[in-house]
């Protein structure tokens, strides 16, 4: 039996080789750029369904976008592993940022035995919540309250103003009640300064006019404005 173990081992050893070796090879570059792609897949997935689409109308008020993929750790779903990226509107042009990222923690779903990932979009409501959300450790729950957004039937009669931070999951429910516990959102600028190449800040370039998105950012944001209705 030992020696069946130790042989396993070795084979399993063996197996990993190639991925850890093609992992080295990947710049921190290339690594923020599959974060962005599965912050997109993480969007496409909470479009494509009926129930937890995002009617037009709300996206159009939104002040920012929080994007953000997770995956199951265990029995509970964190922050470890995740990916989250945030795209601002703004204020002078009325028009989407460039995407910056940011660092997802602290995120309890509790127990979701059947779930293998979490694709979810945060709609920020509010100025107040954007600059949180790239200027410092963001809390929801403490810093604002997240709350269901409403699906196409319900979005007439829904008050925007009065929710802080809307939430959209794709795993057949949004993000309310026991299943959802807090979150916490940091602004990760090695990566923003990293992929954007400068010294600025994340705030600076959450806002700023003139950073053009990479070709690796450009499908997002026309993916953005297509489920607004924008161009």
């Amino acid at each position: 039996m030992k020696i069946l173990l130790t042989r396993f081992a070795a084979l399993v050893a063996l197996l990993a080789i190639p991925a850890v070796a093609e992992s080295a090879e990947k710049t921190f570059r290339d690594q923020l750029v599959e974060k962005l792609a599965s912050c997109e897949y993480s969007l496409e997935v909470v479009m494509s369904k009926p129930e937890t689409t995002i009617p037009a109308e709300v996206l159009r008020e939104a002040k920012g976008v929080v994007i953000a993929h997770q995956y199951r750790a265990g029995f509970i779903f964190g922050g470890q592993g995740g990916s989250a990226v945030l795209v601002a509107r703004n204020p002078q042009s009325g028009k989407w940022s460039v995407p910056v990222f940011l660092d997802p923690g602290g995120i309890n779903f509790g127990f979701q035995a059947g779930v293998k990932e979490i694709n979810s979009v945060f709609l920020l409501m509010s100025d107040e919540s954007v600059a949180l959300a790239y200027s410092g450790r963001f809390e929801i729950g403490a810093d604002a309250v997240a709350v269901a957004g409403p699906n196409a039937a319900e979005r007439e009669r829904f008050d925007l103003f009065n929710a802080p931070v809307l939430v959209y999951s794709s795993y057949g429910g949004l993000f309310a009640g026991a299943s959802f516990k807090t979150a916490w959102l940091a602004p990760y600028d090695r990566a923003n300064r990293e992929f954007y190449n400068t010294s600025y800040a994340t705030p600076e370039i959450a806002l700023s006019t003139w950073f053009q998105p990479p070709p690796e950012a450009q499908s997002l944001l026309t993916r953005l404005r297509a489920a607004e209705g924008t161009r």
